[in-house]
């Protein structure tokens, strides 16, 4: 019986087939650690068993559909940090978001879609503003989100024996083994948690890139919601378009500046909504509208 692990990119199945793997006793002993130098799970070095298989099932196809499968979903309030791991360190490739221009043939998918929406033909890079307005776009409709599309093209499936792992359960260790121990019920796995399995989990969390950033955006929009000033400083261009999809999803009538430079504080985000021109406002062509 193989279990096959179902996953986007950026989400952990490769730790999850990992950790499963070494800790269950129907596998042979592992010793090596998977993580590369970015603190990804891909080490090339770990001989696994063919008791565990991970894929991209949505670009890959399904395998039989009457084995065990874990589905690692994804629900709305996940995206912002996903979105900032994939664009941070894809396939493996750390990237330097923090300028100007960007340069996105890193992100083939992404340059098509901007060059269509933009009626632009992107020679190497773009500038810092569009690729942030992009992102926003994604952030303000997020049940379009090719994220959350991916995950109802995962749920959708009819599996007769599934388990589905939330992606959050990764970064929080209560609820990884939690999550863990279910799966492990369900699948008779022989899963062994002992200190070895929480040291582990634990090296895995320390390597997670800027993990203890990951609630930057929320404390900025609780400032902005209390009328606080705060600074804004080093946060990514992922949650410069978060928190503009903040500003043009709570105030319908207001567009966000396209500059390269950002907001410094929460003031001045503050001064920018109380001050913008009435006679500029109007239905924003960039929301998703419903009818009625």
């Amino acid at each position: 019986m193989t279990v096959h692990i179902g996953f986007q990119a950026g989400t952990h199945g490769n730790f999850l087939r990992y950790f499963l793997d070494r800790f269950s006793t129907l596998t042979p002993k592992i010793s090596a650690m998977p993580f590369t130098a970015l603190g990804t799970s891909h080490s090339e070095q770990i001989k696994y068993s063919s008791k565990f298989e991970r894929g991209h099932m949505y670009e890959r196809g399904w395998p039989d559909k009457n084995d065990p499968h874990i589905i690692i979903t994804i629900n709305p309030n996940d995206v912002l940090w996903l979105q900032r791991m994939n664009y941070i360190r894809p396939a493996d490739r750390d990237l330097n978001m923090d300028t100007a221009n960007i340069i996105i043939n890193n992100f083939p998918e992404d340059k098509d879609a901007i060059e269509k929406l933009y009626g632009v033909k992107i020679v190497d890079s773009i500038p810092r503003f569009i690729l942030r307005d992009f992102c926003k776009l994604g952030f303000s409709d997020i049940q379009n989100h090719g994220l959350i599309r991916i995950d109802r093209f995962y749920r959708a499936r009819s599996l007769p024996r599934v388990y589905y792992f939330p992606v959050s359960a990764f970064w929080e260790k209560e609820s990884f083994f939690k999550h863990v121990e279910s799966a492990n019920q369900k699948f008779d796995l022989q899963i062994l948690v002992d200190q070895d399995a929480y040291n582990v989990y634990d090296q895995f969390q320390n390597r997670i890139q800027k993990f203890t950033t990951r609630d930057r955006c929320g404390k900025i929009i609780k400032a902005l919601n209390n009328q606080e000033n705060i600074p804004i400083t080093d946060i990514d261009l992922i949650e410069e378009a978060y928190i503009n999809s903040w500003i043009e999803t709570t105030h319908k009538n207001i567009l966000t500046p396209f500059t390269n430079d950002y907001f410094k504080t929460t003031k001045e985000i503050l001064d920018y909504i109380r001050w913008y021109p009435h006679f500029y406002h109007g239905m924003n062509p960039t929301l998703p509208h419903t009818s009625g």
